[in-house]
């Protein structure tokens, strides 16, 4: 199984068509997006993907009403600030990071099997302990604009330029 992750999209909407290009290209069963949306088109593309789409807010987004109503057959699953998401036989942590706090309770649990997190606009992989930590730098502030894949079964990252 492969997922796809992208963050910090802050509202970009020509960059996240070009992520759902390489997410339906690498087939992905899922996506999870890190936070800082910054639009409810952000959403409405990565709806297009027609499987699961897990969501957290950022620092910069405004939990807005339309985002409430999102209708079910989006596909696109909203947890607010912080997931904890079973997918693929695997437990992940998404956040944004910017709340050092719940970053920390996170860290500390060693609960995850993965945390997916955004906000700092740089990649990263690493492993602490068993959980391994995986930032997929920006997909719409910065340059290089990124995504990321994991393969599941191989645990092999690759990060996508769009």
């Amino acid at each position: 199984m492969k997922i796809g992750i992208l963050s910090d999209t802050h509202g970009n909407v020509v960059i996240v068509k070009n992520a759902v290009g390489t997410f339906m290209k690498q087939k992905v069963s899922a996506v999870f997006h890190c936070g800082d949306i910054g639009s409810s088109e952000v959403l409405s593309e990565l709806s297009k993907l027609k499987s699961t789409v897990h969501v957290v807010l950022g620092n910069v987004d405004v939990y807005s009403n339309d985002w409430k109503y999102l209708p079910t057959t989006t596909g696109i699953q909203l947890y607010g600030r912080f997931g904890d998401i079973m997918e693929g036989g695997k437990r992940f942590a998404l956040l944004h990071s910017d709340d050092q706090q719940r970053f920390n309770s996170v860290v500390q649990s060693g609960d995850y099997d993965f945390v997916l997190t955004g906000h700092s606009h740089q990649i990263h992989d690493y492993m602490k302990g068993s959980t391994r930590y995986i930032n997929p730098g920006t997909a719409g502030r910065g340059a290089p604009n990124t995504c990321a894949v994991l393969d599941l079964k191989s645990g092999k990252l690759t990060t996508f330029e769009l």
